[in-house]
């Protein structure tokens, strides 16, 4: 009876294993994950030496992407956006200067105005203190997301990742094997 418990154990240490380097710091988020720009639905995670990055698509209809990555241990820094629309809205065009060359060959300027534009951004990503980042982004056939650095200390990260307030766990793609994510929120183990 001492060999199927000893068996049983084994297996349970192996499937921990497997598990553990399927979402701990492992070589699965070393390298990009394969998606095409509106071609596909869905996120998209991976590590880039340092750098972390996370980008969402659409397949052409405006699909609303939303979440947060969280650091236990340490902040996150760096942060950096990545394809943010912004709408811009010209209410005033502007006006250029009379400008002339006066008598002893001097250039003088008159008058004139500079446009008046308003800018509205379309999507928040921002950080939310040191240790967590928040996003809400509106979507249709790009690539949006964002970069990121962990600093020292930290023990892991977790990603929330919802498509429409909703959770798609088959839908959030890792590393350069494009493994697919088993439950959200993701959690990742850093050594």
């Amino acid at each position: 009876m001492k060999a199927p418990k000893l068996v049983v154990a084994l297996l349970f240490i192996l499937a921990s294993a497997v598990a553990q380097t399927a979402f701990g710091q492992g070589k699965v988020f070393d390298g990009k994950p394969a998606f095409a720009e509106g071609a596909e639905l869905g996120y998209y995670l991976w590590r880039d030496g340092e750098t972390w990055k996370v980008r969402w698509t659409t397949m052409g209809r405006l699909r609303t992407f939303s979440g947060s990555v969280e650091s236990v241990g340490g902040k996150l820094k760096s942060l950096k956006r990545i394809d943010v629309e912004s709408e811009r809205k010209v209410l005033y065009p502007g006006r250029a200067p009379a400008v002339w060359v006066g008598p002893r060959g001097g250039v003088h300027r008159q008058g004139g105005r500079a446009p008046v534009v308003v800018e509205k951004k379309q999507d928040k990503i921002d950080k939310d203190g040191d240790y967590r980042i928040i996003f809400l982004a509106r979507t249709n056939n790009d690539i949006d997301g964002f970069d990121f650095k962990v600093g020292d200390g930290a023990t892991s990260l977790r990603f929330v990742l919802e498509i429409d307030g909703q959770p798609h766990p088959r839908q959030v793609e890792i590393g350069p094997n494009n493994i697919k994510a088993q439950s959200l929120p993701l959690m990742v183990r850093l050594p």
